[in-house]
């Protein structure tokens, strides 16, 4: 899981023998993307989607809410728009371990997915909050 702490500046001084040397490396990690920008959003939606698998992967049954929220949507939205007929599709034609995967997919795909997801409902609100607290932080 990816977490602010990984994003933070630090320098880790580690040690490398090669040849009989000592070598010192500096590594510093990636600076977190600014709050509230795309690439944040994406992040803390990500870890979101991230910890729903986990915890579907505890509890099965909760998979099938995204299927109820999709027919919930049809229902009052009286149809149903491109996303979610693509959320349909993939809920229909893959097992669950497979649709794990992709709504955690980290890249562009993933992101463009978990725009439209129909997972809500799925972490509480003390979940969710701890999820945004590791990133609502400068």
């Amino acid at each position: 899981m990816v977490s602010q702490k990984n994003y933070r500046p630090f320098v880790n001084l580690s040690h490398r023998r090669g040849s009989g040397k000592v070598i010192l490396v500096k590594k510093v990690a990636p600076k977190m993307p600014p709050i509230c920008s795309h690439q944040w959003i994406d992040l803390v939606d990500l870890a979101a989607h991230r910890a729903m698998a986990r915890k579907i992967r505890r509890q099965p049954t909760l998979f099938n809410r995204a299927r109820r929220n999709i027919a919930r949507w049809e229902r009052s939205n009286r149809g149903c728009p491109q996303p979610l007929r693509e959320w349909k599709e993939i809920l229909r034609d893959n097992p669950v371990n497979t649709v794990l995967r992709i709504m955690t997919r980290p890249d562009e795909e993933g992101n463009r997915l978990r725009q439209s997801s129909p997972f809500c409902g799925i972490l509480t609100e003390r979940e969710r909050e701890a999820v945004w607290a590791r990133y609502d932080q400068e």
